[in-house]
């Protein structure tokens, strides 16, 4: 390439101009171009036309010069024809004015789209979150109705151990304040009635149907829904599940039915620990408050309950650690890919299984009420 070589030739006929490119559209023939801006702003025209058949080489520096020809043009209410563009050319020149089309859209509207856009996102997310979810269902009770020998029963202790015995303390403790804190609540209220004897009843009745089960799946789905999480979706991160099925081993049946079934045997057994410690707080309540015996509180709380107080409790539970269970390791099996999503996981297990909870626990209390138990 000769730097004598014009870069264009210009002609001009009447009241139409026309231009041919003869170098390279690139940036460093830029200001070889120079010229004709100067040549073009002296001339008088009403039709301007291009011809670039003879470009074989350009860059980004095609979209500038086009749209400064298309500029120019416009100023001087003129008509631009552009010939000789290749179809590399032309999506080249497609590219860029979408991108220009959609960076001119409203701040208020694109606000609005972006918005609708992420909502629809969101919505995807959640279908295809329900759907994977009911896919995993099927799959644990395929699992273990039809291959109940395959599951690794031998582990079921060690889970039983970490998700109910080790939560004993701290599930007496949070019941016996709950029993405690009701128990002062209940007590300036029904003392001012002078139904003091009544105060065995609110609190053994509360705890047993509701606050008892209640606290208790609350308090495990925040310690062993989120340890499920995080251990499952450390093992998805550290390849350890994609291991087990090369060697033939079915992870749901290794990993996951074990932790499941623990939850859903000692959630009810945590139950009852939590409506003893609910009660026993009632009573140190009713002993320092109240003109109560402990003989008198324990007998009107045995006049109080029946079968049916105690028993919808803990079939609640069977439920509930259901659902702590397989939410926990279903949010393990979601993570994709570095610890944040580990924590995401067990995160997004914490608040699902209390709302799944709180949801279960009022379905439960309309139907108790509707049969009248």
């Amino acid at each position: 390439m000769s730097l004598t070589e014009p870069p264009f030739d210009l002609e001009q006929t009447d009241k139409h101009v026309t231009v041919v490119c003869r170098l390279p559209l690139q940036l460093s023939q830029g200001h070889r171009y120079a010229s004709l801006w100067e040549q073009l702003q002296a001339r008088a025209f009403e039709q301007l036309t291009v011809d670039f058949s003879h470009i074989v080489a350009y860059d980004t520096f095609l979209v500038v010069f086009i749209r400064r020809l298309r500029q120019l043009a416009t100023d001087r209410s003129a008509t631009l024809q552009l010939w000789g563009l290749s179809p590399e050319m032309e999506r080249l020149l497609q590219f860029f004015e979408q991108q220009a089309g959609a960076s001119q859209v409203p701040p208020a509207a694109a606000g609005w789209r972006r918005f609708f856009e992420r909502l629809g996102e969101s919505l995807l997310r959640k279908l295809e979150d329900i759907r994977a979810f009911f896919v995993f269902l099927g799959s644990l009770i395929v699992d273990l109705v039809r291959h109940p020998h395959r599951v690794r029963w031998e582990d079921l202790p060690l889970f039983v151990f970490a998700a109910g015995v080790s939560a004993v303390p701290i599930v007496s403790l949070i019941a016996l304040l709950i029993g405690v804190i009701l128990g002062y609540q209940g007590a300036v209220q029904l003392h001012r009635f002078g139904a003091d004897v009544y105060l065995a009843d609110l609190i053994a009745i509360s705890v047993t149907r509701e606050l008892g089960p209640l606290m208790t799946a609350i308090i495990v789905a925040g310690r062993t829904g989120s340890a499920f999480a995080a251990e499952i979706g450390t093992m998805k991160i550290n390849e350890e599940l994609d291991a087990l099925q090369v060697m033939g081993i079915d992870f749901i049946r290794f990993l996951l039915l074990p932790r499941i079934l623990a939850v859903v045997l000692t959630l009810p057994l945590l139950s009852l620990i939590a409506d003893v410690a609910g009660i026993v707080g009632g009573l140190l309540t009713a002993l320092t408050t109240l003109d109560f015996t402990i003989s008198g509180y324990l007998l009107q709380t045995q006049q109080a309950l029946n079968y049916a107080h105690v028993f919808t409790g803990i079939f609640k539970s069977f439920f509930f650690g259901f659902v702590i269970g397989i939410i926990g390791c279903f949010q393990g099996l979601r993570v994709s890919a570095g610890s944040a999503s580990v924590g995401r996981a067990a995160t997004i297990a914490v608040v699902t299984s209390i709302l799944l909870i709180i949801v279960l626990d009022a379905v439960f209390a309309v139907l108790f009420q509707v049969l009248g138990i």
